[in-house]
């Protein structure tokens, strides 16, 4: 089962690699407007063609469309490995697991990310179609009814590959993220400004050790640190762009440098500069 919208570039690599795999292989369309579905049915995938309102219901709506007992959902940008397909041939014999986990290898601006969260990135992508359901309007998640095992094999991900596809991606993830977080009941606040892509950053670069990708760490690190900036940005415009008073900001980005403070004594190696910046 696959999703799209204009991958006519990535869609050949993936439809090769589950070839031998699959019974039957089924592609979600979201209106693409490049070579997409021609690919598809010159392949010879069933194809329909549905608007992405969210992913949750775009996946389940997928799922009806399966026949076989066991579904593996896979992105036009992943590719299985031809180890994963002999492990995944092996494990759905076993009647112990209703789904497992696979290991997704990231490929992120021609690198494998090892660290910021990239590895080894699980997804619940294969599982008995009778149970699983998708919940969540943007960051989807499977619920399974029943035990789900781990796959060694990966998943390769040939993920963000320019910085100009990055910001594509983005405005569409942060609209999405954006709705979820109001029909959730959030109001804006200025000092979430501040707080959210500060502790995004945080997250990815220090407490995942983002470092260790080196640049692209870094880089990975600030582009996600900006993403959750604009989905509270977005906020506030779909609030009216309210202006109101910002009593505290110089207290507020005072705790933020104690934050980054923090961080970088625990991640110091030297002793005496690790004393001073947890006094500070």
């Amino acid at each position: 089962m696959i999703l799209a919208k204009n991958e006519e570039e990535n869609l050949p690599g993936c439809l090769e690699s589950v070839r031998k795999l699959a019974d039957e292989i089924i592609l979600i369309d979201d209106c693409s407007s490049d070579k997409t579905v021609e690919i598809a049915k010159k392949a010879k995938v069933e194809v329909f063609q549905r608007r992405l309102d969210d992913f949750s219901s775009q996946r389940n709506f997928a799922l009806e469309k399966v026949k076989t007992p066991w579904v593996l959902f896979i992105d036009p940008d992943e590719e299985v490995s031809p180890e994963l397909a002999q492990e995944i041939k092996k494990v759905i014999q076993n009647k112990k697991f209703d789904g497992f986990q696979i290991p997704r290898k990231n490929i992120i601006f021609g690198k494998w990310i090892k660290h910021s969260g990239w590895y080894p990135d699980w997804q619940l992508h294969l599982f008995k179609k009778e149970k699983g359901k998708y919940v969540g309007r943007v960051h989807e998640q499977v619920e399974i009814k029943g035990k789900v095992g781990e796959l060694k094999n990966f998943l390769l991900h040939k993920n963000y590959q320019s910085i100009s596809q990055y910001l594509e991606k983005l405005s569409r993830y942060t609209s999405l993220e954006k709705e979820f977080q109001i029909d959730s009941g959030y109001k804006f606040s200025w000092q979430d400004l501040i707080k959210k892509p500060l502790g995004e950053f945080l997250r990815r670069f220090f407490a995942e050790e983002g470092y260790k990708d080196g640049v692209h760490g870094l880089a990975l690190s600030l582009l996600q640190a900006f993403s959750e900036l604009v989905v509270y940005l977005k906020i506030w415009e779909k609030e009216g762009f309210k202006d109101e008073e910002i009593p505290g900001v110089f207290e507020e980005i005072e705790k933020a440098t104690s934050e980054i403070n923090w961080w970088i004594a625990a991640k110091t190696k030297n002793p005496i500069r690790k004393i001073l910046n947890k006094l500070r």
